[in-house]
This record gives structure tokens, C-alpha cells and sequence, in this order.
């Protein structure tokens, strides 16, 4: 009868426990000075071992040559309990029978002698889904056990049991497997069953599984299947799992940092008619950001590919912060994808999103100065700003004709109008500052551009906004707004501590009688215009 690799190499024996030496040593002494504890809580992500360690201690505990810390496996109750029939090792399942009824049953049999064996053992997996009130009615059993009855409790989610659970238990934490953990298992397993593999299928196995063990190996069984000649290659790996090319991913993300939304949008769907999953997509371009941020950090393999630099070098000038912002935004609609049901839609938007963050148009260049040369530029600006009066020049005979608002604008400026001289090369024009914020933010353009420079009083920028719109008034004074404005001024005009301020026009509403169209049609019906109080 044929098992899977998972079964088959289950440990027997705690030497045999793979990458959990820290838990198996205390087991071992523990056995070995008769000091063995009446509850256990294993805890831990799920292929880490933690029920066939218990199935290890149960053996250890009952074997008729024990306790010892290597059960024979050979006699009647070591077989049972690897084959799970043994009457006093009971292995219960907390998803399906975590109700208060079932633990009431547990309490009852609790008072039982074993039948056969030394001890009685419950092995409850997944006890984080017992209810409240069956955890509550366990306690007191839980606490003071008769002496031959011993609690191994396994969870992956032990922020879920209640905390009068825990303190009745010793807990050990098993740890997730290390790539090298799971590469050399895998290819010992390999070895034994008569196939060889290649390294780099290694790792992508070890990427799948999430250092879960199990999980490892059962795609292992799945390529055994499928392998031709007793040779596990990278290429079957990559089909059977869905990989995509490497190539593919940096491509794409050569695209969004070009800005190119376009092509970026074609070569997704590419993919997904070569039968790609988006999930998997989105998950490549993951990994991608996180060698490109190691680069910059300093922390990349030194084996990166020529690709993998290349494409380093082109987010060369982009901030880990940015980068970082990135990823976070990509893992948010990764996890959206599983939920709902427009994935190549959600994933249109979040290139749509990536784009805007780190796209070669909306990245400021970035020039490094000799240092001599900003000191002067420093100085010369220092200078300048005390004779300043006012920001702004006036609009210049270049600017683009606009509605009547930007009149407006152009009005508000010439009257304050100051000569190149005087404002010391601060600022170029309005025009200017509304062009610079579009690049970073357009909503806070659209929104500014409802505004007109006032007036400068010492290094504060007034800005005037009509009561007709207050509500982009409100917009644009948000504090990370008010950040972004003063950070392009000053890009713009080197003058250090510029601050905006931003006022609302409070001047009396223009009566409706002063239109002559209105007085006409209120003459014409020998009416009257009745007004509402705000």
C-alpha cells in the first residue's frame, strides 16, 4: 500500500525530529529525570511536527521497555499508537468536536484507568477551536489530572486560547523550517526514493512551502509523479507550480517605473492567457521589490543575475520608504484577489497605483551637488531672503490662457506684482507650484488651484480661498498636504522654514438686485427676492 513521503518519513523516534532540537532535548531530560509535566501546548505554523512529536511522547511514555527516550517501536502499544488504534492514546480533532458536550464526555473518561498502557494521553489538535465554554469546562481537569492521565494540546493559533489554558501548560513553540532545513530534507527524501533534483527546484520548493515541512513534501510527491528519467528539473517545477519568468516580472516592473502604464497592462495580460494566475503574479513582483530593497540596503545576494542588477539599478533613485510603500500596497490587493471576484480588474488598479508611486514621471530627479557648491548655494540663498518682500514674480507672458478663475489668479499677482531683483529668484510664477504639486499629488493641484496668492508676511505664503470653496480649503490645509506644499517651495526657491497659510474670504455677498438681468425679471412679475439666512 502505497504512503505519501509525508507518512512515510514521519519520525519514530525524537533523534529523528527534524529542526526542533531545542524542544526535543527538554522532552528527552524531562523523560529521562521523571519530571514530565501533566499538560503540554505545542504551538507553531502547521508541517513543523508538532503532532508527531506528540505521538513520539506519547510512545515514550507508554512503551514497555519506557518511560525511555527511545521507544522500541516494535511492541504492541508503540504500533497502536503509530497507527493510531491505541485505546489510551486518544487523538481528537478540536475543529469537529469543540463543544462543551464533548468535553464533558472527555471529563468523564478521564476518571478511567488506562486499558493497557501506562498512561492515558489526550492528543487535542487544533485546540484554539474548542469554544469558550468547553475550555472553561476543561479547566479544573486540566489543572489537577489524576497521575496517569497527560494533556498534549497542538495549535497554529495559540493568541486564540483562552489565557487559563496556557498557564495550566507547558508551552514550546516549534519554528518554521530554514531553507537550508527544508533543501537538505528534501533532497535526503529524494535521494532515498531514487530521483535527483536540481538546486534550483530546491528552492522553489522551499518558496512554497512557507517553511512548512509537509507542505514540501507533498509537492515533492506530486514531482515525483511527473518526473521523467528519475530527474526532478527546474522547468517541471516552474510548470507544475505556475511560476513566472523571471524575465516576465522584471519587465513589468521596468514598465511602471517608466511610467509606462500601457505596456505594463499588456504583458499582465499576456500572462494570464498563458493561463497565470494574478496571485501568483502579484507574488513574484513581491519577491522582486524585496531583492531590489535588499540591494539598496546593502544586504543582496553578491549572486544576483545580470537581470536582477540591471533592474536594481533602475530603482536606483527611488527611496526605501517609497519602496517599502510599494510592496505594502501590492500585499493588500494580493489578499483582496482571494476575496473577491474581479481579480484582473483589482489588478489593472493596483498598476494603476504602483505607477503613481513610483513612475519615472512622478519621481523628482535628484542631482548630487560638490559640497563647496551647496555651502555657496546655501549662503547666496540665506542672503537673499532677507531682502525678500513678496514670493511671488508676476505671471509671466508665457503662461497658458486659462478660465476665469486663472484671471483671477493672474489679477491677484499683478497687484502685488515685485520685480525678479527683489524677489531674490524665489519662486518663477504660480503656475509653477500648481505644475510641481500635479506631478506628486494631481488631486491637491485640482484642489489648490482653487486658491489665489494673498499676500507674504515674513516667510509666510497667504492663500486665499472664496467661501464657494471651503470645502477645497479643507482639502488642501490637511497637515500632509500643507508638507507636501512647503516641500516643493522650497525645492523651488531654496529658502528655508517657508510656511503656508491658508484663509478663507469673508466679504459680503452681492446682493441679487445688482445683476440687471435679475432686476429685470423681478420688475417684469412686480416680485420680490426673499433670501434664507445661513
Amino acid at each position: 500500500m502505497y504512503l505519501v513521503l509525508a507518512r512515510k518519513y514521519r519520525p519514530k523516534d525524537f533523534d529523528e525530529v527534524w529542526g526542533q532540537k531545542h524542544i526535543t532535548d527538554v522532552l528527552k531530560k524531562a523523560i529521562k529525570e521523571n519530571r514530565v509535566a501533566h499538560a503540554y501546548l505545542f504551538s507553531g505554523p502547521r508541517g513543523t511536527g508538532k503532532t508527531s512529536v506528540a505521538r513520539i511522547l506519547a510512545k515514550s511514555l507508554n512503551c514497555e521497555k519506557g518511560p525511555t527516550i527511545k521507544p522500541c517501536g516494535k511492541c504492541d502499544i508503540c504500533r497502536s499508537i503509530s497507527a493510531g488504534s491505541c485505546l489510551d492514546v486518544l487523538e481528537i480533532d478540536g475543529a469537529s468536536n469543540r463543544g462543551i458536550d464533548e468535553i464533558r464526555s472527555l471529563r468523564e473518561n478521564v476518571n478511567l484507568m488506562p486499558a493497557k498502557a501506562r498512561f492515558k494521553i489526550y492528543i487535542i489538535d487544533e485546540v484554539h477551536m474548542l469554544t469558550d465554554d468547553a475550555c472553561n469546562a476543561l479547566l479544573k481537569t486540566l489543572e489537577e489530572p489524576p497521575v496517569y492521565v497527560k494533556f498534549i494540546f497542538a495549535t497554529t493559533a495559540p493568541e486564540k486560547i483562552i489565557p487559563t489554558i496556557i498557564s495550566r501548560c507547558q508551552r514550546f513553540n516549534f519554528q518554521p523550517f530554514h531553507q537550508k532545513e527544508i533543501e537538505t530534507k528534501v533532497k535526503e527524501i529524494c535521494e532515498k526514493e531514487g530521483f535527483r533534483i536540481e538546486d534550483n527546484a530546491l528552492k522553489q520548493i522551499y518558496g512554497f512551502s512557507g517553511g512548512s515541512l509537509r507542505d514540501a513534501l507533498g509537492i515533492l510527491d506530486q514531482l515525483i509523479i511527473n518526473a521523467d528519467n528519475n530527474n526532478i528539473t527546474y522547468q517541471e517545477i516552474k510548470d507544475f507550480l505556475g511560476l513566472i519568468e523571471e524575465a516576465s516580472l522584471n519587465e513589468i516592473l521596468t514598465c511602471l517605473r517608466q511610467g509606462d502604464i500601457k505596456t505594463t497592462i499588456v504583458l499582465f495580460h499576456h500572462l494570464l492567457e498563458e493561463g497565470k494566475d494574478p496571485v501568483l503574479i502579484l507574488e513574484g513582483l513581491i519577491k522582486k521589490l524585496k531583492d531590489v530593497i535588499l540591494h539598496k540596503l546593502g544586504q543582496a545576494d553578491t549572486s544576483l543575475s545580470q537581470a536582477d542588477k540591471h533592474l536594481s539599478s533602475i530603482f536606483e533613485k527611488i527611496d526605501v520608504e517609497t519602496m517599502l510603500n510599494a510592496v505594502s500596497i501590492i500585499i493588500e490587493y494580493k489578499e483582496r484577489l482571494r476575496r473577491e471576484n474581479l481579480p484582473v480588474v483589482l489588478s489593472e488598479i493596483l498598476f494603476l497605483k504602483i505607477n503613481q508611486l513610483i513612475g519615472e514621471k512622478n519621481i523628482p530627479e535628484y542631482k548630487e551637488k560638490p559640497e563647496e557648491q551647496e555651502k555657496k548655494e546655501i549662503s547666496d540663498v540665506r542672503e537673499k531672503d532677507k531682502e525678500t518682500v513678496n514670493i511671488f514674480n508676476k505671471i509671466t507672458a508665457e503662461a497658458e490662457p486659462a478660465d476665469v478663475k486663472q484671471e483671477e489668479h493672474k489679477k491677484t499677482l499683478s497687484e502685488t506684482k515685485i520685480s525678479p531683483k527683489d524677489s531674490a529668484g524665489i519662486m518663477e510664477n504660480w503656475n509653477k507650484l500648481l505644475a510641481e504639486i500635479k506631478k506628486s499629488k494631481p488631486t491637491l493641484e485640482a484642489a489648490l488651484r482653487e486658491g489665489s496668492p494673498l499676500k507674504m508676511e515674513g516667510n509666510t505664503l497667504f492663500v486665499n480661498f472664496s467661501k464657494t470653496y471651503a470645502f477645497h480649503k479643507s482639502i488642501v490645509e490637511k497637515p500632509v498636504n500643507v508638507k507636501l506644499i512647503e516641500k516643493i517651495l522650497y525645492r523651488i526657491t531654496k529658502v528655508q522654514n517657508l510656511q503656508v497659510r491658508f484663509i478663507l474670504e469673508n466679504k459680503p455677498r452681492e446682493s441679487l438686485l445688482d445683476n440687471s438681468e435679475v432686476k429685470k425679471i423681478v420688475e417684469f412679475f412686480n416680485g420680490e427676492i426673499v433670501t434664507l439666512e445661513e
